[in-house]
């Protein structure tokens, strides 16, 4: 293997991380140097990943591609339907260009933290969003299973045992990942690669 693309929003991007710390960074280092090409961007939507497919992902020629959206989506009360129905066209797309997808969950967040924010709230509300977000990790890991497309359980990552989000891992925003959240989240990248590539 010789490059991997991370494609994805904010949570891919590594907001108000430094980029040497954000996940996509960290994985490269752990896989020995491998070329590891973050083409995250703050507020992208699922379809906004896709229109950027072939420029950004396609046209780079990478050995995987890790895709990971839909958060920014059901914000703005996208249903999920379309969120589902956009990562697998990228992931399809990836597989016709001889590029090997897996998909990335996207983390959960601090509602608490959250609502303190400056931003407009969800479309919907925090308790809908969430609750998308939930039908969509377990939809994207029954669905992806089902094509053979592995996938990175990031939102396990940051909840409890009693499956409550644990804080800690988080910005003062409560959304995006910490640089503690970060290091989890290219431990379990690196792990999963190695497996999936029998890297050393």
């Amino acid at each position: 293997m010789q490059k991997i693309i991370c494609h994805g929003d904010s949570l891919t991007l590594g907001a108000d991380i430094e980029p040497a710390y954000r996940w996509p960074s960290l994985l490269q280092n752990a896989l020995g140097g491998i070329q590891t090409i973050n083409t995250g961007i703050g507020g992208d939507s699922t379809t906004g990943l896709l229109c950027r497919f072939v420029p950004d992902v396609v046209s780079q020629k990478p050995d995987t591609v890790v895709i990971m959206g839909g958060t920014n989506d059901f914000w703005w009360g996208i249903p999920v339907n379309t969120v589902i129905a956009n990562l697998f066209s990228m992931a399809y797309q990836a597989r016709h260009h001889g590029i090997a997808p897996l998909f990335g969950l996207p983390t959960p967040f601090d509602v608490q933290q959250a609502m303190q924010q400056p931003w407009s709230p969800p479309e919907h509300g925090y308790d809908q969003l969430l609750s998308d977000i939930q039908a969509l990790t377990q939809r994207l890991e029954k669905e992806a299973r089902e094509s053979d497309i592995p996938v990175l359980d990031f939102y396990t990552l940051f909840v409890n045992d009693n499956e409550k989000v644990n804080p800690a891992l988080f910005l003062e925003d409560g959304v995006h990942p910490n640089g503690q959240g970060n290091r989890k989240m290219a431990a379990l990248a690196a792990a999963e690669l190695k497996n999936q590539f029998m890297l050393p």
